[in-house]
């Protein structure tokens, strides 16, 4: 029986939050401060996209948006792309890749439930290749 590793098995169950109406600087002053790379976007409570790091170099050095008092609702990629926590590394990979993202939240029925950064896949391609290497050398 072959295994295959499920967006619950790569995802970081850690998701941070950030509502609507909050300033691109702040947004990116949490992003540092946290050391992470996208907050979610929530209007009252409820996920309805999300903003990255990339959002928002492009916003403030491409667009010359203020971030003083433009708002991430103004920025964030929307609506939001997910895939399910029981979807299967080539789902995840092909929605990253036919959407050019970096960061792929995982839901569970209707909540989020973690998310998958660029990061993430390239550590598990990381500890593959180590794993391929060992066989490698095993054989000889």
């Amino acid at each position: 029986m072959a295994y295959t590793l499920k967006a619950q098995d790569i995802m970081v169950p850690e998701l941070r939050y950030v509502d609507r109406t909050t300033t691109i600087k702040d947004a990116a002053q949490r992003l540092i401060n946290e050391g992470i790379g996208s907050l979610i976007v929530t209007d009252q409570g409820s996920p309805i996209g999300i903003v990255t790091k990339r959002d928002i170099i492009w916003a403030v050095l491409f667009e010359k948006r203020d971030a003083e008092k433009e708002t991430v609702e103004k920025i964030m990629s929307s609506p939001l792309i997910t895939v399910n926590a029981d979807d299967d590394i080539e789902v995840i990979i092909e929605t990253m890749i036919r959407n050019n993202l970096t960061h792929l939240p995982v839901r569970s029925g209707n909540k989020l439930v973690g998310i998958i950064t660029d990061n993430d896949l390239i550590m598990l391609l990381r500890d593959l290749l180590d794993i391929v290497k060992k066989l490698g050398s095993e054989e000889k």
